[in-house]
C-alpha cells in the first residue's frame, strides 16, 4: 500500500512539475488563441447563443446602438410581441452598452431604418413593439446574439490576471486552465441555454478585480468590481468580502473606487431612462418570476421578505464569512488558496437563497472550484466528479425546442449518463484491482444509477421521474460548498511561501505573507 500511495504521489508530483514549466509571451498567446478557439468551436458545435432570454438584452442594446438611450430601459408592455420576444425583466447596463456599442460599430440591421422617436411613443410607451417589429424586418437578432461570444475575452482576461497574481500564470498552468473552462458546462449554458453573457463579463471583471486586490492595487480592483455590478449583481458577493479582508488603509480606496465607477455607469444611463433602469441595476433579473422549486421557493415568501432573503440575506452572509476568515487567518487570508476559497464560498451563497435554479447560475461557482484547484497545484477527483454530476443535473446541451436546438441534442441526453456511469465504475474496478477505494466516486456513481439509469439502457425515459430543484440544490450546493471550504478549513500559514510581489511581474520568496503584501 505504502509504494503504490508513493508511485501515485510521485506521479503527481511530476504532473505538477510539467505544469509548472514556464512559458514564453508568444506561447502564452498561442494558449490564448487554443482556448477561444476550443471555446468558440464547442459552443458553435453546440448551436451557438440562444435567443431564450436574449430579449432581456436586445431592446436595450439596439436603443443604444441607436442613439436612443431613453428607450433602453421601457415600460414592459407586450400584448403585440410573440412570447419568445417577450423580456421578462431587463438587464443591467453595462452588457447593454458594450453590446450597443459593437451593434453600431458593424451597422447590424441599418438596412432597415430604425424607429423614430414618434413611433417609439411619448415615454417609451409602445417602444418594445416598434423594434421588434423593427429587427424582424432587419433580422438584426441573430447577429445581435452572436456579440454574445465577446463576453468569453472578458472571462478570459479575468482568469490569466488571476493566475499571474497567484503565481500559475506565465506556464503551462495557463493554457490547460483556460481550456477546461472553455468547456466546463455553466460556462457555455450562459449562452447556450437562456443567453446571459452578462454573467460571463461580471465574473471576467471580478476575477480582475481579485487579481488586482492581491496586487495590492486596490484602487484598480474597485474599478473593476465596480463595473462587475454594473453587469451582474452577485458581484456584490465578492465586492463585500474583498472589501473585509482588504487592509485598513485600502478600505476607504477600495469601496470609493466600486461606487465611483458603479455610478457612473449606472446614474448617466437611470437619469436618461426617468429612473427606469434604476430596479434593474440594483436588483438585475434574478427576482423576476421563473421556474422556481428551490428550498426558498417551496416558502412562498413575496414581496419585501423576498427580497430581503434572496438578494440582503446572502451579502450578509458573506460579510460574516470574510470576517470569519479574518479573524481565522489574519493577514494570510490574501493568499490565493484561502482567497480563491473565501470568493468561492461567497458566490455560493447566491444558490442559497435563490429562488430559481438554472444551470448556468452555477458557473461562478464552477469558475471559483476550478480555479481553488488550480492555485493549490492539483484538480481534485471530487471536483471532476462534482462537474459531471453538474452536467447530468443541468444539461447544457440545446436539444431541438431553442433557435439553437440540435437534432442530435437528445441523443446526447440519452447516452451521457450511460456514459458516465462506464467511466465512473471503470475507475471503481481499477481502484478495486490495486486494493483501494475511492469513497466519493461509490457515492457518485450509486447516486446517478439511481437517478438517471434507464432499463432498458436504451430507453428515452429513466426509471424514475425528474427529481425537483430543489433536491439538485441540496445535492450540489452542498458538496459544492464542501469543495470550496475545504482548502480554508485546512489551510496553515507557512512562512517562505512563494508570494507575489507587487513591484515585480513574477514570485519571489519572502519571509511571509503579510510582508509580502507589506513590501
Amino acid at each position: 500500500m505504502a509504494s503504490r500511495l508513493s508511485a501515485h504521489t510521485g506521479r503527481s508530483s511530476a504532473l505538477t512539475s510539467w505544469l509548472d514549466a514556464p512559458l514564453s509571451t508568444i506561447s502564452c498567446v498561442i494558449g490564448w488563441l487554443v482556448a477561444t478557439g476550443v471555446f468558440l468551436g464547442v459552443a458553435s458545435f453546440l448551436g451557438g447563443p440562444s435567443e431564450g432570454d436574449s430579449p432581456e438584452s436586445l431592446y436595450s442594446t439596439w436603443a443604444i446602438a441607436h442613439g436612443r438611450v431613453a428607450c433602453a430601459f421601457p415600460l414592459i408592455r407586450t400584448h403585440h410581441i410573440v412570447p419568445i420576444a417577450r423580456p421578462g425583466a431587463f438587464t443591467a447596463p453595462l452588457w447593454p452598452l458594450i453590446s450597443g456599442a459593437f451593434d453600431a460599430l458593424i451597422r447590424i440591421g441599418h438596412n432597415v431604418p430604425f424607429p423614430s422617436q414618434s413611433a417609439l411613443g411619448p415615454h417609451c410607451s409602445t417602444a418594445l413593439e416598434a423594434m421588434y417589429s423593427w429587427s424582424v424586418q432587419s433580422g438584426a437578432a441573430l447577429p445581435t446574439v452572436r456579440i454574445g461570444y465577446l463576453s468569453w475575452f472578458v472571462l478570459m482576461g479575468g482568469v490569466v490576471a488571476l493566475l499571474r497574481s497567484s503565481g500559475r500564470g506565465r506556464c503551462r498552468w495557463e493554457p490547460l486552465v483556460l481550456v477546461l473552462i472553455a468547456c466546463v458546462p455553466p460556462v457555455l449554458a450562459t449562452l447556450l441555454d437562456y443567453f446571459h453573457p452578462q454573467d460571463l463579463v461580471a465574473m471576467g471583471l471580478v476575477l480582475g478585480g481579485v487579481a488586482c486586490a492581491r496586487r495590492g492595487w486596490w484602487i484598480w480592483a474597485g474599478v473593476l468590481v465596480g463595473l462587475a455590478f454594473t453587469s451582474q449583481q452577485f458581484a456584490l458577493l465578492v465586492i463585500v468580502p474583498l472589501f473585509v479582508v482588504a487592509p485598513r488603509h485600502r478600505q476607504a480606496k477600495f469601496a470609493g473606487a466600486t461606487v465611483a465607477v458603479a455610478a457612473l455607469v449606472l446614474l448617466p444611463v437611470v437619469a436618461l431612462t426617468s429612473g427606469r433602469a434604476l430596479s434593474v441595476s440594483l436588483l438585475g433579473t434574478g427576482d423576476s418570476s421563473g421556474y422556481g422549486g428551490t428550498l426558498l421557493w417551496e416558502m412562498h415568501p413575496h414581496g419585501l421578505m423576498l427580497v430581503v432573503l434572496s438578494r440582503i440575506l446572502p451579502i450578509i452572509a458573506s460579510f460574516f464569512l470574510a470576517r470569519w476568515a479574518v479573524r481565522r487567518l489574519g493577514s494570510a487570508v490574501m493568499d490565493p488558496v484561502p482567497l480563491l476559497s473565501l470568493i468561492g464560498m461567497s458566490v455560493s451563497l447566491r444558490l442559497v437563497f435563490e429562488q430559481n435554479l438554472y444551470g448556468y447560475y452555477f458557473m461562478a461557482l464552477a469558475v471559483s472550484l476550478l480555479l481553488l484547484d488550480v492555485v493549490g497545484g492539483r484538480i481534485r477527483g471530487e471536483l471532476v466528479a462534482w462537474f459531471g454530476l453538474l452536467t447530468l443535473a443541468f444539461d447544457p446541451v440545446p436539444w431541438g425546442f431553442l433557435s439553437n436546438g440540435q437534432l442530435w441534442g437528445m441523443d446526447i441526453r440519452l447516452y451521457l449518463p450511460i456514459s458516465l456511469m462506464v467511466i465512473a465504475s471503470m475507475f471503481i474496478a481499477y481502484d478495486f484491482i490495486r486494493g483501494q477505494v475511492r469513497w466519493y466516486l461509490v457515492a457518485w456513481l450509486t447516486l446517478v444509477i439511481l437517478v438517471f439509469a434507464k432499463l432498458p439502457p436504451w430507453a428515452v425515459e429513466p426509471v424514475r421521474g425528474p427529481l425537483p430543484n430543489w433536491f439538485w440544490q441540496v445535492v450540489l450546493l452542498s458538496t459544492g460548498i464542501a469543495l470550496a471550504a475545504g482548502p480554508l478549513l485546512a489551510y496553515r500559514p507557512q512562512r517562505d511561501l512563494p508570494i507575489l510581489d507587487p513591484t515585480s511581474a513574477g514570485v519571489t520568496m519572502v519571509g511571509s505573507s503579510a510582508e509580502g503584501r507589506e513590501g
